[in-house]
């Protein structure tokens, strides 16, 4: 393999259905239809910033995978490997608003298309990073051999693994997820957990100095760990630090994790230290929590350079 895309990534996007207004999802007439998928939020990410990313997924032949398809494909995400099936269908999603900037979300993907991703899909597929997250391996037995074997396969060509545990209580528990993330986090190069997704893997409990030790003690070159609205430590073996959250309006917190992995990566790719990939990532969180969407208020390489020098403000 030679490195000619930045990035690969690989997962499912479901048709994401809110109420046009702030209204329950039993109460309202009309919803707003967009599409959402962790790996997808962070290739979108990626592209605007102008990244070479690849996407791969599978998606029912029926009018919702068609929109996926369209709206990621016009985003600049390569989606060439993506299969359209016919006797499975496109996941779908409902998110609905709740008190102050909280929401709820109801997925609808059991069986579904990206259930069963194939291992002939990547052949002759090459790039400099693989984003992997913990919610594939969770959709099926399948889908979880065929992670190991791509985190395998690509870094035995040279290519080096962010894997975000993203943990998803709906499709698991953390007893089921615990052996996968630790096998995952031992076979990647950067981890990017949460404090909760930390707690799976270590055993530790909001302990953040000493996670971070922990998780390191497992392989990975650099970790990460997310804080939310608290900010993230980091760590690679010879450094520790902090970098704290952007003080902004928190409208819609949902992808935030998305748009922070898609920051750092952004900033590995650019040859940056990790403390400097950590702040773009705490940028790019800035920008997707400050709009309604997933990944809609995610800048361009402009947008993101005037927040980094304080002229713009995100949601503004």
């Amino acid at each position: 393999m030679n490195s000619s895309l930045d990035v690969v990534t690989f997962g499912e996007s479901m048709v994401l259905f809110a109420p046009s207004e702030r209204e329950t999802l039993e109460s309202t007439s009309a919803y707003h239809a967009s599409i959402g998928g962790a790996e997808s939020n962070c290739a979108i990410g990626l592209a605007r910033l102008g990244y070479s990313v690849s996407w791969v997924s599978r998606v029912g032949r029926d009018p919702f995978g068609a929109r996926v398809l369209k709206t990621i494909r016009g985003e600049g995400v390569d989606v060439s490997r993506v299969e359209m099936c016919d006797s499975a269908p496109t996941g779908l999603m409902f998110k609905e608003p709740g008190p102050g900037n909280t929401t709820r979300v109801f997925y609808y993907r059991r069986q579904s298309a990206a259930a069963a991703l194939r291992s002939e899909q990547f052949d002759s597929l090459s790039a400099k990073y693989l984003f992997v997250t913990g919610i594939t391996p969770a959709l099926s037995d399948s889908n979880r051999k065929l992670t190991f074997d791509l985190v395998e396969r690509f870094r035995a060509a040279g290519t080096k693994v962010v894997f975000d545990p993203n943990m998803r209580f709906r499709l698991w528990s953390a007893k089921e997820a615990r052996n996968v993330f630790l096998e995952l986090a031992r076979n990647c190069d950067v981890l990017i957990p949460s404090l909760a997704e930390a707690e799976i893997m270590t055993g530790l409990n909001n302990e953040a100095e000493h996670m971070l030790d922990a998780l390191l003690s497992l392989g990975p070159p650099q970790i990460v760990l997310k804080a939310g609205d608290k900010g993230a430590w980091y760590a690679d073996g010879t450094e520790h630090g902090f970098c704290p959250c952007h003080s902004v309006v928190e409208i819609d917190p949902v992808g935030a994790g998305d748009a922070f992995c898609a920051g750092v990566l952004s900033g590995l790719l650019d040859g940056l230290p990790l403390r400097d990939s950590v702040t773009r990532g705490a940028a790019l969180g800035a920008f997707c929590v400050s709009t309604f969407g997933d990944y809609q208020g995610l800048p361009d390489r402009n947008g993101l350079k005037a927040f980094m020098e304080g002229t713009v403000t995100p949601g503004r």
